[in-house]
């Protein structure tokens, strides 16, 4: 009985995973930029956008020993500070691009507007799918269902990605180091993964088949940030 439980369990973690996908991951609050994706296999049970074009996401973070409550949170009565969650036509389902990292949160219990101080052990990323007006929300959702980890936010936040472009399937770095670089669509799917041992500039080609949105994460083995990748 058991096992059929776990079974169940694992069945409905996996078919909720498809719904919703964030890209990079694994990711945390060091990883920069994140993708979050909403209906790409065609199935809105998570939450039913009745046709609306522009939902949002909710946002929060936990920092503390209770996963119970969101200590960096959203503004909820004001949907200027909720993270678009736009349906893309050409796509065919919901994308969000946001960095939890440097956004600006309602601090509990006082409520003041922040950005979290370097050096905060953040245990996960909490969210929701809701309506501009908040008249229609999904059940709290976890990051940790969907790949993003446990880490503290770094003090030096990669410096050296100054030093490093990235543009329409190419990637520069004028920065020594040696880095491991792995590349992303929008649904996730790892298409490149390769390390560079810089010396001076030095410039590469992916050689990217298909126009659209990746992600570039690169570590030069202490941090990560991840880019943006655009090919046209």
């Amino acid at each position: 009985m058991t096992t059929k439980l776990l079974y169940i369990f694992l069945l409905f973690t996996s078919f909720c995973s498809a719904q919703i996908a964030l890209t990079p991951n694994p990711s945390d609050i060091n990883s920069g930029t994140l993708t979050l994706t909403y209906g790409a296999s065609g199935d809105y049970s998570i939450f039913d956008p009745m046709s609306d074009p522009n939902l949002f996401l909710y946002t929060g973070l936990d920092t503390d020993s209770d996963p119970l409550t969101w200590d960096y949170h959203d503004d909820f009565t004001n949907s200027s500070t909720l993270i678009p969650l736009t349906y893309d036509v050409s796509l065919g389902y919901y994308v969000a691009t946001f960095n939890p990292a440097t956004r600006s949160y309602l601090e509990e219990p006082s409520l003041n507007i922040v950005t979290i101080p370097s050096g905060t052990a953040v245990n996960d990323w909490y969210f929701l799918i809701t309506v501009a007006d908040q008249s229609r929300q999904s059940a709290d959702l976890k990051g940790s269902d969907y790949g993003f980890g446990s880490t503290t936010l770094s003090v030096d936040s990669f410096n050296k990605t100054k030093d490093i472009y990235v543009g329409n399937g190419i990637i520069t770095f004028n920065s020594q180091g040696n880095y491991t670089v792995t590349v992303y669509d929008i649904l996730g799917k790892q298409v490149v993964d390769t390390k560079f041992n810089v010396s001076g500039l030095l410039t590469h080609n992916f050689q990217l088949q298909t126009k659209g949105v990746y992600l570039v994460k690169i570590n030069d083995g202490q941090f990560t940030r991840t880019i943006k990748l655009l090919k046209y």
